[in-house]
């Protein structure tokens, strides 16, 4: 069976920078790899760290992983290894907590392409 990326009701994608799309594709990419569908839990909305937030200007995403068990270093990981360290930032966001997720976004200071 084909694994897919879901979104969690109430996320927007008002904007998708080239970073975004490349992001999008990884987390496609590894939810068929990995066998598991992937929720998107957060693009452009919410609340985040300011008007220069990644997430508002369309280059970071947030996955869910209370629903993924076992296999949630294996996702880390298979981003990780997906997004360029150069360009990308992908880490387990507030860990152990009820708000854990995966984040990924492009590094700081860089521009993609």
């Amino acid at each position: 069976m084909d694994r897919v990326v879901r979104v969690k009701e109430g996320v927007q994608f008002t904007i998708i920078a080239p970073a975004g799309f490349r992001i999008l594709e990884a987390i496609s990419c590894v939810a068929r790899k990995v066998g598991i569908d992937l929720t998107i839990t957060s693009a452009c909305d919410g609340m985040h760290s300011g008007p220069e937030d990644p997430h508002h200007r369309g280059e970071a995403y947030d996955v869910r992983t209370h629903d993924l068990g076992d296999s949630k270093a294996v996702v880390l990981n298979a981003l990780q290894a997906l997004l360029p360290t150069a360009s990308f930032y992908v880490f387990l966001e507030s860990p152990g907590t009820a708000n854990e997720h995966i984040h990924a976004q492009v590094r700081k200071g860089t521009q993609y392409p």
